[in-house]
């Protein structure tokens, strides 16, 4: 009978472990998205002189709709008294190795940050 109250704890056990796994991946993704916001807004602020946040958009998950991975992806519009070039160069190091760039928008003086890049557990349930 000890036996089969093993194998029972057993089999429940791992699919809870599983889950447990699945669950804490999560938390830990959308953790990493909100670190990564608010690291770029404090970047853009501090590197960027005469700088108005107008908006912060922030998403966890698979951003692009092919495969099946997690992305952490911030999107960061802007305003500044600098020109494309200037605001690109200033804001370089953060796009190092990343899926990263910075554009103008259809208004004169306003800019949108893009970065997308793999979250901690980029293999997590979220991403499928």
């Amino acid at each position: 009978m000890k036996t089969h109250k093993k194998v029972l704890i057993s089999i429940l056990a791992v699919p809870l472990l599983l889950i447990f796994f699945e669950v804490f991946g999560m938390i830990v993704n959308h953790a990493s998205t909100g670190i990564q916001t608010n690291r770029l807004r404090r970047e853009i602020i501090d590197t960027i002189p005469n700088t108005e946040i107008i908006s912060v958009e922030s998403e966890t998950g698979n951003t692009t709709g092919t495969g099946n991975h997690v992305d952490c992806l911030t999107r960061i519009t802007f305003t500044s008294d600098l020109s494309l070039s200037e605001v690109q160069n200033k804001l370089s190091k953060s796009c190092k190795g990343n899926d990263c760039y910075v554009k103008g928008t259809d208004k004169a003086g306003e800019y949108l940050f893009f970065l997308r890049k793999h979250a901690p557990f980029s293999g997590n349930i979220e991403g499928h």
